[in-house]
């Protein structure tokens, strides 16, 4: 008899886990709370003006690093070639600034962007590509971990503000002062740290649920059982084995369940267990904290475009320069010509805005910036637990947990990683080599 196993939340880790299951020949069942797959990467509906267009619920960025969540694309039968433009890495603002790795071998595509690097002295780009240098002979680790603004003392706050602050905003949603140093660095260790096409900036063609959800979902209809618009309340042990997912329609049996849920969620129906053979690992969930993530929509003539596909924003609240990067989406596709995607992460004074003052504070930004007029129409969506806060020393649950059959993925479980989209696939692995070794099935690496 095949082992049954139930994976709770149809994001992208739980994605991840379903298809690593189906493959080893597990019977799956894969359940979600909302009508379509991709959690918090997923492909919304958005009213600018009088045209709707199929955009993201936060505009995402994704890099050659992700190397995990390429080869799931793969195995749903998306073609990353296809479904990205892929450029090498680039750090460039509306000034002039500008950071860009060549083509060549690593290390030389890194040596390379800090000897070009446009907008600094020689003297910041000489401090760059020395700090640069100490990490990769400490090979991109401290310890202990620190608030990531520590492993900067002393470097040029040029550079600070241009790159080192840009980028851990936008891969762990954090600034540099709340953030993980470990984290961060094991972030740049896999990306710039590593080889040239590492780095390479992946901007999607279309919206995210074209990228995976989409596929992996048709996918999964054939191999396992797919029920959306399907809410977990409860976890209950059955007298024998496995257990009872109790859902507001008729329960569920399962020898093992995979949580792929945000951190509140997860503990919730740990919570709900009797007995609280979990009660740690609740007492973890439960200290993890949130940060939002907001993405304004503006919509332009079709023939408006940036130079360029990305830019990063110079941030300052006290200007009311609240977006932090800019995407032309009509730059990606041919459908959503004029309109442009400003990410304003992390929280901040932004949030106790009334959003119409926030979209015009974006809305003046760009016109600052690139002398464009004013948009015709405009929107935003804001996810206000769109991921983790990595603080420094922040500890998450292992993939394996204290009750017999029951796993955690999604950014709540322990990871190197924090909540970027290649952190939820790996997460979504991980709890199924977990699930694979102890029910006694072959590797993935043995396939």
């Amino acid at each position: 008899m095949s082992t049954r196993a139930i994976v709770v939340g149809a994001g992208w880790s739980g994605i991840a886990a379903a298809l690593a299951l189906v493959d080893a020949g597990v019977d799956v069942a894969l359940l979600d709370a909302a009508p379509q797959a991709g959690g918090r990467a997923r492909r919304v509906e958005v009213a600018l003006g009088d045209r709707r267009y199929a955009l993201d619920n936060g505009q995402h960025l994704l890099i050659g690093a992700y190397t995990e969540t390429l080869r799931l694309m793969r195995r749903a039968g998306v073609d990353p070639r296809r479904a990205f433009v892929r450029a090498s890495f680039a750090l460039r603002y509306p000034d002039g600034f500008l950071l860009r790795a060549a083509h060549w071998p690593a290390p030389l595509h890194l040596a390379a962007a800090l000897a070009s690097a446009r907008g600094c002295t020689l003297g910041e780009r000489m401090a760059l590509a020395v700090w640069v240098a100490s990490m990769q002979r400490m090979r991109w680790q401290v310890a202990p971990d620190r608030p990531a603004i520590e492993v900067f003392e002393g470097h040029p706050d040029r550079l600070v503000e241009r790159i080192w602050q840009p980028l851990c905003v936008a891969a762990l949603n954090v600034r540099l002062q709340q953030a993980s140093a470990a984290v961060f660095l094991a972030v740049l260790r896999d990306s710039l740290g590593a080889d040239a096409a590492a780095s390479d900036l992946l901007l999607p063609r279309g919206d995210l649920s074209g990228l995976l959800p989409d596929a992996a979902i048709d996918v999964l209809r054939i191999g396992a059982t797919v029920r959306l618009r399907t809410a977990v309340v409860g976890l209950r042990p059955p007298a024998a084995r496995g257990w009872r997912v109790e859902t507001r329609g008729e329960p569920l049996a399962a020898d093992a369940v995979v949580l792929a849920l945000p951190p509140a969620r997860a503990a919730d129906l740990l919570a709900s267990i009797e007995g609280a053979p979990c009660a740690e690992t609740v007492a973890l969930l439960r200290a993890i904290d949130t940060a939002p993530i907001a993405t304004v929509y503006l919509r332009y003539a079709e023939h408006v475009r940036m130079p360029h596909p990305v830019y990063a924003l110079r941030e300052d609240a006290a200007t009311e320069r609240y977006g932090q990067w800019v995407f032309d989406r009509g730059a990606l596709e041919e459908n959503c010509a004029g309109v442009f995607a400003v990410v304003v992460s992390a929280k901040g004074p932004h949030l106790d805005r009334d959003r119409h003052a926030v979209v015009a504070a974006v809305a003046r930004q760009l016109t600052a910036d690139f002398g464009l007029p004013a948009p015709l129409a405009t929107a935003m969506l804001t996810e206000k637990h769109a991921t983790i806060v990595p603080a420094p020393g922040l500890q998450r649950p292992p993939a394996r947990l204290d009750a017999p059959g029951l796993y955690l993925a999604g950014d709540a479980a322990a990871s190197p990683y924090p909540s970027t989209i290649e952190g939820s696939v790996r997460a979504g692995l991980a709890a199924a080599d977990a699930l694979l070794a102890d029910f006694g099935l072959p590797p993935r690496a043995a396939r």
